[in-house]
């Protein structure tokens, strides 16, 4: 899921921002949730087959403290330009495909296909 895109303001490549980052069970990496309280209850019921109760909850909380982590979501940074600050606000969006043909890229200055905005503005 993506939260907002971004956009270099150097280049106008169009980056998409990974959704906030949730938990997740390091010896069980399918089992994430959106915060801890619910990766407790949902890895207690795939073992259980049935929902926790509160104690059960916080006993399962403290035996498995070391197995939960957070998920790591790193900033997306513009390869051509990665001291850039990316900025939210930009405008027009547009995939460009065949470079050599296009007059957008021509005048954008872009040299290779991707996703990109045709106005951006510095933060």
């Amino acid at each position: 899921m993506v939260e907002k895109a971004k956009a270099c303001p150097e280049c106008h490549q169009v980056f998409e921002i990974p959704k906030k980052p949730g938990w997740w069970l390091k010896s069980n990496n399918e089992i994430t949730a959106k915060n801890k309280k619910e990766l407790a209850n949902v890895a207690f019921s795939t073992v259980n087959g049935r929902e926790p109760t509160d104690d059960e909850r916080k006993a399962w909380n403290k035996e498995n403290k070391d197995d939960i982590e957070r998920e790591k979501v790193d900033s997306p940074r513009c390869s051509k330009h990665p001291e850039t600050q990316l900025s939210e606000d930009w405008q027009g969006f547009t995939i460009l495909l065949n470079i050599s043909r296009s007059e957008v890229a021509r005048a954008l200055g872009i040299d290779e296909p991707g996703s990109y905005a045709l106005k951006v503005r510095h933060q």
